[in-house]
């Protein structure tokens, strides 16, 4: 379901949040507060089980719902009451006109999971960004045991699906590192 940029716009405005399914890529709604968007992505600060989880920058092209009802109404309220909505962080910039462009922008020692979910097979590297160009993006993926790779993983650009950054997930990982390195 295409929806126009003044659309989103206006939930950028007025703090809304939503629920998106994108049913080629996962039958499950996510849900967040659009923060940004451009001609073909869309940066939501990701909220799950009422839990502020990061961010993460979706294909507006993979997107076939956008839910705004009373439920979202509702829970943004109860956002509201717990204190969780101001940890929202409605201020965060970073250019998405692209991929490249926002994986570049990113920190170098900044943790990223970057997914390729319509491929055979779906992908999802863990990891910092060795580079990133308009064709392929190369990832320092990290095992499940903190252990970097002796090669980045590559992703072409056109397959990438969704980023996420900050999340819980990824701050375990990033604690751990930051401990090493003490």
């Amino acid at each position: 379901m295409s929806v126009s940029r003044d659309f989103i716009d206006r939930l950028i405005a007025d703090r809304t949040l939503i629920s998106v399914r994108r049913k080629r890529v996962d039958s499950h709604f996510i849900q967040g507060f659009p923060l940004a968007v451009s001609e073909r992505l869309v940066l939501l600060q990701y909220v799950y089980d009422f839990h502020i989880d990061g961010f993460m920058l979706l294909r507006l092209r993979d997107i076939s719902d956008w839910k705004i009802g009373d439920t979202n109404m509702f829970q943004r309220r109860l956002l509201l009451e717990e204190g969780v909505f101001d940890q929202v962080q409605f201020d965060f910039m970073a250019p998405i006109d692209s991929f490249p462009e926002f994986l570049r922008s990113l920190p170098p020692t900044e943790l990223v999971i970057v997914e390729s979910e319509r491929t055979d097979p779906p992908a999802m590297h863990i990891g910092t960004i060795a580079s990133a160009d308009s064709r392929t993006v190369a990832i320092n993926y990290i095992t499940g045991i903190a252990r970097q790779e002796d090669t980045p993983r590559q992703m072409v650009v056109r397959d990438i699906a969704s980023c996420r950054i900050r999340t819980n997930y990824i701050s375990f990982y990033q604690r751990h590192f930051d401990r090493l390195d003490q």
